[in-house]
């Protein structure tokens, strides 16, 4: 499997690989830029946040990294008709980012909308898709636009020397991109606000377990003789000491119908070691939690995610979040009808792995962000006050808050904890060629300890 680390790693001993990397980390040329959003107003399948992610992003590109709004094309439904992202106006708008690239420049390719899996038939695993306006009501999958056709139209022509950073904001993206090395923060470090909540959390819970295990105690020493009491002084007693109210089944209305039986005298005898244990794991995660210091805790793989994903594939889904101001970026195929939490994920080993391990992709110089993972969705979300991705506003989140100089790693970390901190589930991914690309900075600028190199 992939490397599994708490922090940005051990990176001794590559100084001189990095100096090599440097002297094509700075961006000397033209910079352009394919912004694609797209909210699919008036349809079944409305997202609200899309084109807010690509005028953001816009914004972000003039303001902090150089770019021109002349070489920015923006394709979304607020756009002449013309530019209305359609599968061929977003292709076009591919060819157009290319065109006459060469050394030195920058491109940037951002897509928000929704994401998809086609399945050609129910024997074979489905590919990854991103969802182009008139696939709503067109044929699949002559109307989407497939992992291969983004392959052919976004990393096999990139020139030696030329930088591309791609964006997903959609639901199954995680191995879009399919190259060599992946970075996945599994989990994000530890905040002061998520260590707060831990430590109320086990706090309340430890209180909870001292109360029931004072009850039992009682009980059992015959302080209190429970068979004189009614159901009413019993429920009195359960509240008092904590006791978690648990509905369903036969419930009286108390919520502690599972208590109020005969046999609670020996249900107490029993207990009061087993809670006795479990206190005494409460009180170990406590400390625990609260010796841990802000910044700690990071999960974070690097590896070829294709390859270990087909050595140990498990299907799986994850839930959407459930809040009413969330929609999740994801259309199913149609006339496949798959249910949701039945959906497969597709497995590693196809399309287009073979093909990124050739000799002419090791000098690509492409990074590839996605939003969530295969077996994943990701979340249209409202936002400090507005409808917007959380994958974008997580990312722009975490460029404003280095100045907008981090290198990959730092921002993926600080991506994942700006996820976790919004209470978003998905795990984004980072996909490059080179490992030591990580060290590279956003829009092409480099950072390492002893030098900074400004694109």
């Amino acid at each position: 499997m992939g490397n599994t680390c708490n922090g940005a790693g051990d990176r001794q001993g590559q100084g001189e690989a990095m100096r090599v990397l440097a002297s094509s980390a700075r961006v000397m040329g033209t910079k352009k830029a394919c912004l694609v959003g797209i909210n699919y107003r008036g349809t079944r399948s409305e997202l609200r946040g899309c084109i807010n992610d690509v005028n953001n992003m816009q914004k972000v590109l003039v303001d902090q990294y150089g770019f021109n709004v002349d070489d920015i094309l923006m394709i979304n439904e607020d756009q002449d008709k013309s530019n209305w992202p359609t599968k061929q106006r977003i292709l076009e708008g591919m060819d157009w980012l290319y065109q006459g690239a060469k050394p030195g420049d920058l491109l940037v390719f951002h897509y928000s909308g929704h994401g998809s899996q086609y399945q050609g038939d129910k024997k074979t695993m489905p590919a990854d898709v991103i969802c182009p306006l008139d696939c709503i009501n067109g044929p699949w999958p002559s109307t989407v636009i497939l992992d291969t056709e983004i392959h052919e139209k976004l990393y096999a022509p990139l020139p030696k020397g030329c930088k591309a950073v791609c964006l997903f904001d959609c639901c199954h993206s995680a191995t879009v991109a399919n190259l060599t090395e992946t970075m996945v923060v599994k989990e994000g470090p530890l905040t002061a606000k998520k260590k707060e909540l831990m430590v109320k959390r086990l706090q309340v819970q430890k209180d909870a377990v001292q109360s029931q295990v004072r009850f039992y105690t009682e009980v059992n020493s015959g302080k209190m003789d429970i068979k004189k009491k009614s159901q009413e002084e019993l429920c009195k007693l359960f509240e008092k000491h904590s006791f978690p109210k648990k509905t369903g089944g036969v419930d009286d209305g108390s919520g502690y119908s599972y208590l109020l039986n005969t046999k609670i005298a020996a249900f107490c005898t029993e207990s009061v070691s087993k809670m006795e244990a479990v206190l005494a794991e409460k009180e170990k995660a406590l400390k625990q939690v609260q010796s841990m210091k802000v910044g700690d805790g990071a999960k974070i793989y690097i590896g070829n995610l294709e390859e270990d994903l087909e050595k140990a594939y498990e299907k799986s889904h994850a839930s959407p979040e459930r809040n009413l101001e969330i929609r999740i970026r994801y259309m199913p195929q149609p006339e496949m009808d798959i249910e949701d939490d039945e959906r497969s994920v597709k497995p590693a080993g196809t399309g287009l792995l073979g093909a990124l391990k050739t000799e002419k992709f090791k000098d690509h110089q492409l990074w590839v962000f996605s939003g969530c993972q295969d077996d994943q969705t990701s979340a249209d979300a409202h936002v400090e006050g507005i409808y917007q991705g959380a994958f974008t506003w997580a990312l722009l989140k975490a460029l404003k808050a280095d100045s907008f100089t981090a290198d990959y790693r730092t921002l993926m970390i600080q991506l994942k904890g700006n996820l976790e901190e919004g209470r978003y589930r998905q795990v984004p991914a980072l996909s490059t060629t080179h490992e030591l690309y990580l060290d590279f900075c956003f829009c092409g600028k480099l950072k390492d300890s002893g030098f900074v190199i400004e694109g």
